[in-house]
C-alpha cells in the first residue's frame, strides 16, 4: 500500500486506507443509508397520518411543546427525538461495517503483512487505523445529519409548525450522534485488532451477518435509542448530553488508549 504525494507522512497511511474505502467498498459501506431513509419517512408519515391515539404520545408532545409551535406536534416530536438517535443508530451501524471491513480485507489480503514489511510501526497502524475511523465516522455523521435536517426543514416547509431550537438542543443533535459513531467505531477497532476472533462468529459471510463484535460496537447506539426516547422529555438536552455524551466520550477514550497501547499486528494475523 504506497502513499500518495504531497500526503504528509503522518497521515499518509490514513489516507491510504480512506482512499480505499471510498474506491473499494463503497457500495457496501453505503447500504445502511437507505433503510435509514425507509425508517425517518415512515416514522413521521406514520404519525402524520396516525390515529388519536398515536397523536396522544406525551412523551413526544413534551419535546414538541418544547421545541415548535403550531399544527403537527406529534410527528415533530417524534422528529426532533428520534431523528438523532436513528441517525447515531445508523451511523454506528456503517463505522463498524467500515472498521471491520478494513481489518478483514487487510488480514485476508495480507495487507498488515506488507505493512509490517514496510517502514511503519505498529503504533504508526494503530494511528492510521483510528484516523481512518474518525474520517468515515464524521463522513457517515455528516450524510446522517443532513438527511434528518432536510426532513426537518420539508417538515417546516409544508406545515404550520414553527421551531424554536436552543443551543443545548442543538448541541445534543448535532454532537451526541457523532460521540455514538466514534464511541462505536473505537470499540469496533478494539474487538477486532484485539480479539479478532470475536468478529468471526457468524462467519465470513458478510459485515450485515451478526457477530459478537458487531453487538459490542452497536451497545452505545442501541442505548443512545434509549437516552433520546425517555431522557429528552425528562431531563432536557443539555443535561442528557453531559450525560449520555459524558459516558461515551469516556468509553470512546478507554477504547483508543487500549488499541494505541496495545494493538500488534500480529494479534490480527494470527486470527
Amino acid at each position: 500500500m504506497t502513499a500518495p504525494a504531497g500526503i504528509p507522512r503522518p497521515f499518509a497511511l490514513t489516507h491510504a486506507l480512506i482512499w480505499r474505502l471510498l474506491h473499494e467498498g463503497r457500495r457496501h459501506l453505503l447500504a445502511p443509508v437507505l433503510p435509514f431513509v425507509a425508517v425517518l419517512a415512515l416514522m413521521v408519515l406514520t404519525s402524520l397520518r396516525g390515529s388519536g391515539a398515536v397523536n396522544g404520545a406525551g412523551s413526544f408532545l413534551d419535546v414538541a411543546a418544547r421545541y415548535t409551535s403550531g399544527g403537527h406536534a406529534v410527528t415533530m416530536g417524534i422528529l426532533l427525538t428520534l431523528g438523532p438517535a436513528l441517525a447515531a443508530f445508523f451511523n454506528a451501524v456503517s463505522v463498524t461495517r467500515a472498521v471491520q471491513g478494513l481489518v478483514g480485507a487487510e488480514v485476508t489480503r495480507g495487507g498488515f503483512e506488507e505493512l509490517l514489511s514496510a517502514p511503519y510501526t505498529p503504533r504508526r497502524i494503530a494511528t492510521a487505523v483510528l484516523g481512518y475511523m474518525a474520517a468515515a465516522a464524521t463522513g457517515f455523521w455528516a450524510a446522517y445529519m443532513a438527511i434528518v435536517a432536510l426532513a426537518t426543514g420539508l417538515l417546516v416547509a409544508t406545515t404550520s409548525t414553527r421551531l424554536h431550537l436552543d443551543a443545548g438542543y442543538t448541541a445534543l443533535s448535532l454532537l451526541l450522534p457523532l460521540l455514538i459513531a466514534l464511541t462505536s467505531g473505537s470499540l469496533a477497532l478494539l474487538v477486532s485488532l484485539l480479539f479478532p476472533r470475536l468478529t468471526q462468529i457468524g462467519g465470513a459471510a458478510g459485515l450485515s451477518g451478526g457477530n459478537l463484535g458487531n453487538v459490542i460496537a452497536m451497545l452505545p447506539a442501541i442505548g443512545s435509542l434509549f437516552a433520546l426516547t425517555y431522557g429528552l422529555p425528562h431531563l432536557g438536552a443539555t443535561r442528557l448530553l453531559l450525560a449520555a455524551g459524558g459516558i461515551t466520550f469516556l468509553i470512546a477514550v478507554a477504547s483508543v488508549a487500549v488499541v494505541a497501547a496495545c494493538f500488534s499486528p500480529e494479534t490480527a494475523l494470527d486470527s
